[in-house]
């Protein structure tokens, strides 16, 4: 089981919680999730846009399960534990570079 950033937080050096997390990184992820739910579910789009073609106002009423399918599938694959991966990785990633680049300013004395 992966641990949440929150948890992982606690096990991490005073060097390593410099590694600041801040709304743009938030905002960062949620568009990461994004793009990838989009591409994730992107046969259902397909499915919803052939059932809409050539409909206007029928598109409601018609096309409904479709719509709800494609939302269904955007919401699973950008939820919070998705989202809790993401910034999990992306603070691990962090974490590592930190930790590179003072091996390379050791190196380099």
């Amino acid at each position: 089981i992966k641990k949440s950033a929150m948890e992982s937080a606690k096990e991490w050096s005073k060097d390593e919680q410099k590694c600041r997390w801040s709304l743009g990184d938030d905002a960062r992820i949620k568009d990461k999730a994004d793009l990838w739910s989009k591409g994730q579910c992107k046969n259902l789009l397909a499915v919803y846009g052939k059932c809409a073609k050539d409909r206007v106002v029928s598109v409601a009423w018609a096309c409904g399960k479709e719509r709800d399918a494609y939302v269904q599938c955007l919401k699973k694959f950008s939820s919070e534990p998705y989202l809790s991966m993401l910034k999990t990785e992306s603070i691990n990633l962090r974490i590592a570079q930190m930790r590179q680049a003072k091996e390379l300013e050791k190196a380099a004395k």
